[in-house]
């Protein structure tokens, strides 16, 4: 059993090893959510074990986008999972899992089971093994004050344009992101682009990809109801309706879509 003394330096190796694999800071407008669960309390185990997978989840993304990650034995096992998002740079999602690491310590330092949503990374680590499980647990959901005039004709160009960027996400091989471009009404009551994205942790596949998807378009409902922007956070997906771009969009990733004036990507 790991004595107080040995227990604080691997904590402070844990800093150190973290501080020599990213000498950055990020913005601390990055952040969006943290949750905490679980407490644990008198295991001298799963600091190290949490330690460990952060380290190695860390070390992995920034290369490859997305890593998996467990360590220990028995019911003192962690799992982890983290991703960058899309249309962040290796450089600055590193930063962000690099700054998660350390609020995980400082936020949540006595949690079997920690997530944490910023706008360049998601990480995410538990006792329990979730790797593949679709998990709809809302997170957050947030809304513009504005609403549009002809409600019924926005939400009909909403559900529409989240199905169809749905799909491109949950059939996708390789990023599980979708986004899209469509005519839409909007709050002035003229015709503007209304900009949508949704996006799946790795892990999932198709079809638990489309499950955690059609769970957070009903949050959607359910929470932003007829506002115009709305950003939904779950445990496993994630979606953004906005009348105006908050990405990069690209329309050479996929041709235009005439009939409905629908651009459409998916990774």
């Amino acid at each position: 059993m790991l004595t107080m003394a040995s227990s604080s330096n691997h904590q402070q190796l844990f800093f150190l090893l973290l501080a020599l694999l990213l000498p950055i800071a990020i913005n601390g407008a990055d952040f969006i959510f943290q949750k905490c669960g679980e407490n644990f309390t008198a295991n001298a185990i799963l600091p190290g074990n949490i330690n460990s997978v952060l380290l190695d989840l860390v070390g992995k993304t920034s290369t490859h986008g997305f890593a998996t990650s467990s360590y220990g034995t028995g019911a003192d096992t962690i799992y982890g999972i983290s991703e960058c998002s899309e249309g962040a740079t290796a450089q600055a999602c590193s930063a962000c899992l690099s700054d998660s690491a350390l609020k995980a310590h400082t936020s949540c330092p006595n949690s079997a089971d920690m997530s944490i949503w910023q706008h360049s990374c998601y990480l995410r680590y538990s006792k329990k093994n979730f790797m593949g499980q679709p998990n709809s647990t809302k997170i957050g959901a947030w809304y513009s004050i504005h609403k549009p005039v002809d409600q019924q004709a926005y939400t009909r160009a909403v559900e529409e344009l989240l199905g169809v960027v749905g799909s491109a996400a949950s059939w996708g091989e390789n990023r599980k992101f979708g986004w899209g471009v469509m005519d839409s009404p909007n709050f002035k009551g003229s015709v503007g682009k209304l900009f949508a994205m949704v996006q799946c942790t790795w892990d999932l596949d198709q079809d638990a990809c489309t499950k955690c998807l059609a769970d957070a378009r009903q949050i959607r409902r359910d929470s932003c109801g007829d506002r115009l922007g709305c950003y939904v956070i779950t445990e496993s997906c994630a979606l953004r309706i906005e009348i105006s771009a908050f990405l990069l969009f690209n329309p050479a990733h996929d041709p235009a879509t005439p009939a409905r004036s629908i651009t459409l990507g998916s990774l």
